[in-house]
C-alpha cells in the first residue's frame, strides 16, 4: 500500500529528476509520507493501548475466577454445617432431602423474581433509543429554556 502510494506521488511529480519536480510534487510527496507515518504512530499507540487493557482485563478475570471458587467454598461449608447440624434433629437422609428442598424453592423464588422484573422492562433499550432520536430530530429548534425538557 505504501509502495502504491509513493508511485503514484512520483508519478505527479513527473519522472524523478530534480529538473523535472515542481513544488506541487514535493508539497504532496511529504503530504503523503506525513500522513502515513501519523497512521503508522496512531496505529501502533491504540495497539499499545489495546495490549495493556486486555492483560488488565486478563488479570481481573483471574482474580474474579478465584473469587468466585472461594464463594463456592464458603456455601459448601455452610451447607457442609447447616447438614451436619439437621442430621440430629432429621435421621436419615431426611436431612438432605430437606436442605435441598430448601435450596430448590429459595432457586424458584429467586428465578420468579427475576423473571417479573426482565418482563416489566416495557420495551428493548434499542426501540427507546431509537425513538429518543427520531423524537429529537422532529423537535422544533430553539432557544433551550429551564424547564423545558422531559421530567
Amino acid at each position: 500500500m505504501r509502495e502504491k502510494t509513493e508511485a503514484a506521488v512520483m508519478g505527479m511529480q513527473g519522472d524523478g529528476s530534480p529538473d523535472h519536480r515542481s513544488p506541487m510534487g514535493d508539497a504532496a510527496a511529504r503530504l503523503a509520507q506525513d500522513t502515513a507515518q501519523l497512521a503508522r504512530n496512531e496505529l501502533l499507540a491504540v495497539e499499545s493501548e489495546v495490549r495493556a487493557a486486555l492483560r488488565r482485563i486478563g488479570a481481573g478475570g483471574a482474580l474474579s475466577g478465584a473469587a468466585g471458587v472461594c464463594g463456592v467454598l464458603a456455601l459448601w461449608s455452610a451447607h457442609e454445617t447447616l447438614l451436619r447440624s439437621l442430621e440430629p434433629i432429621l435421621p436419615g437422609a431426611r436431612a438432605s432431602a430437606v436442605l435441598g428442598s430448601t435450596y430448590a424453592m429459595g432457586a424458584l423464588a429467586l428465578a420468579q423474581a427475576a423473571r417479573k422484573r426482565v418482563c416489566a422492562v416495557p420495551e428493548r433499550p434499542a426501540d427507546a433509543l431509537d425513538r429518543t432520536d427520531s423524537a429529537a430530530t422532529q423537535a422544533e429548534p430553539g432557544p433551550a429554556r429551564r424547564g423545558d425538557g422531559p421530567v
